[in-house]
């Protein structure tokens, strides 16, 4: 039996960078330029001396000085011999001793993702095969539900979709395009043996119980039907008026589920509704195996992180929130499940310091308790930026004006040495304390922090704050870059290095909360049934211990 999902199409234009850490010699270039500007700032270094210093050849020095002129931390004098100095950028990175990278934008072929309306799973083009509505016939074939209704994706959805090369990384995403709404992924059901052939791998999770539901459904339906033939005294065959015959068409016709060969319509039983089979349609299902069928394995999607801690309690929590606010470098951000004024007034000396020192609070929540509205969220944290920093303080801490629907539980921070982290649980930081166990990780690392921001980045675009929305990308877009000088300078393995894979939105329906030795699993998550935000919003964290992990 044919079941149908019913998808959409969705295109991304998104950039991918590759690049190098900056060689020995080129630091030792950038640092030689920096000490002649203190000995002889009237002189400066000239290509002259540095070969002389560094006894390499001309062309080599060439290389290295146009390397940092491109990255804008060298500029050139004229003069009688030109002679280099450092911009700001440069001082800037001589002074806090950062490893300077040599990276290459470029833009990337478009990719386009098939988007589930039942479940919002999402795949590659090339894993699911689709067909158009006059192919699908869903007047003949059964489908299941169409839950879900928005046009829209974030990034942190199809971050892990998108191909790259060895060696490259996604720099930049675009706003995901919709090229076709209304569009069916066919697969083929045995009820007998409750097989699914034909659908991705990752989707049978989320969608097998409802395709069976949908398969057995019309196979009572057409059980049900009396097997009945028309009697000769009963039957009266009309007269078919005479149509003239079309000329023959030079394009060949294409092939519809109803045009395979061997196909005939079933006859009609008098006086039962049509409800006719279409079981030998789409043949490309007979070969299907190598698509998922039957498996339910999710592909494992994880990328190295450092584990800092595992958090439990509501005091533990509340003394990491405390400490984050108080030593931030610039950027802070909390999503709560939930938010009251209450428990907002309770953070606000720690959030008033903070903007007092310069920093960036977000301040988002996925929805308001009773006694709370939007708006008193608003007004009293425009007040504690006011207070904190008078007309920046509107700049510096932005709550979210409308929740985000999000179950998500999460704490973003940069500390002066550890870099980004992120809590992930199911804390509710700044709303009223659940009776329930709350457990989160504090995590690190710079590739897992890249997708943590895009996620945050999503979360802003859920609350309507585009421009929130493009700074947590820009953040996400520098840790990408410094994951590609990481691991060009690979040492030997770090503290706390994990396994960790995040989970988004819809994704949580691929059954992640299934058990597994040595994996911590955490996070928040809520379920909306119908409107624009249908289907599961949150996020989580998959973490394999450090002890699972097998030996290098």
């Amino acid at each position: 039996m044919i079941v149908l999902v019913p998808v959409s199409m969705f295109s991304i234009n998104f950039n991918v960078a590759r690049g190098r850490p900056y060689s020995r010699l080129e630091q030792r270039v950038l640092e030689e330029i920096a000490a002649r500007a203190g000995v002889a700032p009237q002189e400066g270094a000239t290509l002259t001396s540095l070969c002389d210093t560094f006894r390499v050849h001309e062309r080599l020095m060439v290389e290295a000085v146009v390397t940092l002129v491109g990255a804008g931390w060298v500029a050139v004098t004229s003069g009688r011999e030109a002679t280099f100095v450092l911009t700001d950028e440069g001082q800037q990175a001589c002074s806090s001793g950062k490893e300077p990278a040599s990276v290459v934008v470029a833009p990337a072929p478009p990719c386009t993702v098939v988007f589930d309306r039942t479940a919002g799973q999402l795949a590659r083009r090339g894993e699911v095969l689709t067909v158009p509505k006059e192919e699908a016939r869903p007047d003949l074939n059964p489908s299941t539900s169409w839950r879900i209704v928005r046009s829209t994706l974030d990034e942190s959805q199809i971050q892990k979709l998108l191909p790259r090369n060895s060696g490259e990384w996604v720099r930049s995403i675009g706003r995901p395009r919709l090229v076709t709404f209304r569009r069916y992924a066919p697969v083929r059901v045995n009820l007998a043996d409750r097989v699914i052939s034909g659908l991705p791998r990752g989707w049978h999770q989320a969608l097998s119980a409802e395709i069976l539901a949908v398969a057995q459904t019309r196979q009572e339906e057409l059980e049900s039907i009396p097997d009945l033939q028309p009697t000769p005294h009963t039957t009266t065959r009309k007269k078919t008026p005479l149509v003239p015959a079309q000329p023959p068409s030079t394009r060949p016709a294409r092939p519809t589920p109803l045009s395979i060969a061997a196909r005939k319509p079933r006859p009609a039983v008098v006086g039962a509704p049509e409800l006719t089979q279409v079981g030998g349609s789409f043949p490309w299902l007979d070969e299907a195996g190598s698509m998922g069928n039957g498996g339910d394995d999710s592909p494992d999607q994880s990328i190295e992180a450092i584990l800092l801690s595992e958090v439990s309690g509501k005091e533990a929590h509340d003394l990491l929130l405390s400490e984050a606010l108080a030593t931030a470098a610039s950027h802070v951000l909390v999503a709560s499940p939930t938010v009251t004024a209450e428990s907002l007034s309770n953070l606000a000396d720690a959030v008033q310091a903070a903007v007092t020192r310069g920093v960036r609070v977000d301040i988002l929540y996925g929805a308001t308790e009773e006694g709370t509205t939007p708006q008193d969220v608003v007004d009293l944290l425009h007040r504690l930026g006011y207070d904190g920093a008078q007309r920046l303080g509107r700049e510096l801490l932005k709550p979210a004006k409308e929740p985000t629907g999000s179950g998500a539980s999460l704490l973003i921070f940069d500390g002066k040495e550890a870099g980004l982290q992120a809590v992930i649980g199911d804390y509710a930081w700044a709303g009223s304390p659940g009776s329930g166990p709350v457990r989160s990780v504090h995590v690190g690392g710079t590739e897992f922090m890249a997708q943590v921001a895009r996620a945050a980045a999503g979360l802003w675009m859920w609350s309507g704050d585009p421009d929130c929305a493009d700074r947590w990308r820009r953040v996400a877009n520098r840790c990408q870059d410094d994951t590609a000088v990481s691991a060009a300078r690979r040492g030997p393995l770090r503290k706390g290095l994990v396994l960790a894979e995040l989970i988004v939105d819809d994704e949580h329906a691929q059954g992640t909360q299934r058990s597994e030795d040595g994996v911590l699993r955490t996070g928040g998550t809520c379920r909306h049934e119908t409107g624009f935000a249908a289907g599961i919003r949150g996020i989580s964290a998959v973490i394999r211990r450090p002890e699972t992990l097998a030996a290098p």
